[in-house]
């Protein structure tokens, strides 16, 4: 079977898994609490990160209660501003303050509130999405392969701890610095399929591509490419690949299977330049 083909088969059944995935409890039970999380507007995004530029979940006192955990003796809250609405009455305007069937309600103002980040908290785990690190060798040498790719497009690799402010990263890839990172504490297996997403980040994200999809997309696309170059070498990133890209997916198997013809195209992209090199090695 041609190379393409066999691409694109191995993206079928990364879709046809992703759609067993999140029909299963686990990820109901991830969904049930990530909905739980506001999302925040830009302004009061600069607010936290100005506060506490590490947190990664924030919440209000009573929300991290109902998650059982409460806030930790002594933390100061990050204050952030709440909109202040009011019911519109029947004297404002002449549909009884009510439109599509639905109350109006009309911005009055803000308030400061507080929120509290999840180190600031102890107690029951929170459930998170069914991603699992691979364990296990990298027998085919994936990773010194793909990083050789990554030098060949003018992108210095590394073996090390994550820089500042990615701390809870696997890998990372700096445009501007044009540097791949990725963790030295992963198995062999991890670093492998890793390395491969942070090379995909390469090859259809950097400012030299053009304007960049939003980052779900990207991470999708990433992360599929990842899978399907991990298969083939006999590096089985199921436990890991599904859960990620099925929550970057949000659980719809159709914004996975949108991306197919750029990730096929990526991943035989990387595959004949790893063939090339091994030719080239094997003629020397």
């Amino acid at each position: 079977m041609p190379r393409p083909d066999r691409l694109a088969e191995a993206h079928d059944r990364l879709v046809a898994a992703i759609g067993q995935l999140v029909d299963g409890d686990e990820w109901r039970r991830f969904l049930d609490t990530a909905r739980r999380f506001r999302s925040y507007s830009v302004n009061n995004l600069l607010l936290i990160f100005a506060q506490r530029p590490y947190a990664t979940q924030v919440a209000g006192y009573r929300t991290w209660q109902s998650l059982g955990r409460q806030v930790c003796r002594g933390e100061s809250g990050i204050a952030i501003l709440a909109p202040c609405t009011y019911r519109r009455s029947d004297d404002d305007d002449t549909d009884n303050g009510e439109k599509n069937g639905e109350p109006v309600r009309v911005l009055r103002g803000f308030k400061v509130v507080h929120v509290f980040d999840v180190a600031q908290t102890d107690g029951d785990e929170l459930p998170s999405p069914p991603v699992q690190l691979l364990d296990g060798g990298d027998p085919h040498h994936v990773t010194e392969r793909l990083a050789a790719v990554i030098a060949d497009h003018g992108y210095t690799f590394t073996l090390g701890p994550m820089p500042a402010g990615h701390a809870a990263a696997n890998g990372v890839t700096t445009y501007d610095t044009r540097t791949v990172v990725v963790r030295d504490d992963l198995a062999p297996a991890q670093q492998a399929k890793t390395t491969a997403h942070e090379l995909a980040h390469v090859l259809l994200h950097s400012p030299d591509q053009g304007e960049r999809p939003e980052r779900a997309v990207c991470e999708i696309e990433e992360e599929s490419v990842a899978y399907l170059v991990c298969g083939s070498h006999g590096l089985a990133s199921d436990d890991y690949s599904f859960g990620y890209v099925a929550t970057w997916a949000s659980g719809d198997t159709d914004a996975v299977r949108a991306t197919s013809e750029r990730v096929i195209t990526c991943a035989a992209r990387i595959l004949d330049a790893l063939s090339a090199s091994d030719q080239a090695e094997q003629a020397a």
